[in-house]
């Protein structure tokens, strides 16, 4: 609930002018609740189109609450200016298969390094 109450407080600051959007360097989600479990119709995206900041959002493919394709849409959608990072195999604490032939000690080492990647370009 964290990345989305994250994105609600800066949408809103964005929406009223807030100083707080201006300081806004960025926003990381680690996997973003798109929408409930097993409930893809009710989404929780409307308000990422006011926000100006950058987004990086890691999202697992097999996540329940917003597979990296259904965020994928919402990005083009909502023309954000985001950035998606998946992880393939991953689920919505980025946990993969044993028969993915990754480590989870791997997985969380690229996300970082993702993560660092990304907010080095800001």
């Amino acid at each position: 609930m964290g990345g989305r109450i994250a994105s609600q407080v800066a949408a809103l600051a964005t929406e009223n002018g807030d100083k707080l959007a201006e300081s806004i360097s960025g926003l990381a989600f680690l996997g973003y609740p798109l929408h409930p479990p097993g409930n893809p119709e009710k989404l929780r995206a409307e308000h990422l189109k006011n926000i100006r900041a950058p987004m990086l959002f890691v999202q697992g493919s097999r996540d329940s609450l917003g597979a990296a394709d259904e965020i994928r849409q919402i990005i083009k959608q909502l023309r954000l200016p985001a950035t998606l990072f998946a992880i393939e195999g991953g689920d919505h604490s980025f946990k993969v298969p044993k028969s993915s032939g990754l480590t989870q000690a791997g997985v969380h080492e690229t996300v970082l390094d993702e993560m660092r990647r990304w907010m080095l370009s800001l």
